[in-house]
């Protein structure tokens, strides 16, 4: 293949990639407005939107967890708390099979204020079904990531 179309095709994937992840931060944006409007409304949030609070990366989360900070809207409410709580719920209390991975996904972002309770949750997750947790992890990116990765060893998962 010629050396220029090589370099083409390179800078066209890459513009693509940046598309795309510049898409997902603005659909990952409404989808947080989506839910604190729901919320601040006293409205139920639907799974979907629940299911898409869950950050992908660090720049998410940190776009989440910021609306406990004084200055934002949602600052004087329990908005991150008590979404997070429900979306280790719908695992937890309801057994929804949906929001497994994305229950293990949050957890992997424990730290902080918030990290004592996304750890008890995550062992009450790892208890009802060591193996289905030590599976489920396998291969995903977060299995590096403490607390996962601690459990992970912990539990003697391969």
């Amino acid at each position: 293949m010629n050396f220029k179309i090589l370099i083409l095709i390179t800078l066209l994937k890459l513009g693509f990639s940046t598309e795309l992840i510049a898409q997902n931060q603005i659909d990952y944006d409404d989808n947080l407005n989506q839910a604190s409007e729901l919320y601040v409304t006293d409205k139920k949030i639907p799974e979907s939107i629940l299911l898409k609070l869950v950050p992908e990366n660090y720049d998410e989360f940190d776009k989440y967890y910021r609306t406990t900070s004084p200055d934002h809207k949602l600052g004087n409410t329990d908005f991150f708390y008590e979404t997070t709580q429900m979306i280790f719920n719908e695992v937890i209390s309801k057994n929804n099979s949906d929001f497994y991975l994305s229950s293990l996904k949050l957890a992997s972002f424990a730290d902080g204020e918030y990290a004592e309770n996304f750890i008890h949750n995550l062992e009450l997750i790892i208890e009802m079904d060591e193996q289905k947790f030590c599976k489920s992890i396998n291969g995903k990116e977060y299995s590096n990531q403490n607390p996962i990765k601690y459990y992970s060893e912990l539990k003697n998962c391969e």
